[in-house]
């Protein structure tokens, strides 16, 4: 009866060791450090970054052609 109770402790401490690693490790490498508090209002994300001066050009004249 003795050996029962400790294959079952046993059992248990391995499932819960197996339960707790994979819960650390359940997040994708992209979501870890992302911010999780936002603040309303506010974008906290990456910078764009800025269009170059032949892409200004190509979007004025698209922009132009709608205009007819």
């Amino acid at each position: 009866m003795k050996k029962t109770k400790q294959s079952r402790r046993d059992f248990m401490a391995l499932g819960g060791s197996l339960l707790l690693g994979l819960t650390l490790t359940a997040c994708r490498q992209e979501e870890q450090g992302r911010k999780l508090l936002y603040d309303k209002g506010t974008y906290l994300g990456e910078a764009d970054e800025g269009l170059s001066d032949e892409d200004r050009a190509r979007l004025r004249q698209r922009a132009t052609f709608q205009r007819d």
